[in-house]
């Protein structure tokens, strides 16, 4: 299990995003199994973004994430 890093558990914080909402967002468990910059796919730092640069897929789909709960909200 890959724990989150500090800096992705304070832009989850920050969107109120809990880290047992952002495990189930793709997954079935509240554990969370992705990477630990916050990206679900386990291999993202390395893969995606070198360890010393910030993850580009975390604010993408934290933005997803909200814009979605929104208009389940409202209904659009």
């Amino acid at each position: 299990m890959t724990k989150l890093n500090e800096e992705a558990r304070q832009q989850l914080d920050a969107a109120g995003i809990s880290i047992t909402e952002w495990s189930r967002r793709f997954s079935d468990s509240s554990t969370w199994g992705g990477d630990m910059c916050g990206c679900p796919d386990y291999r993202c730092i390395g893969h995606h973004h070198a360890a010393d640069e910030p993850c580009g897929c975390l604010n993408s789909l934290i933005r997803e994430y909200v814009t979605e709960q929104r208009s389940s909200l409202t209904g659009s």
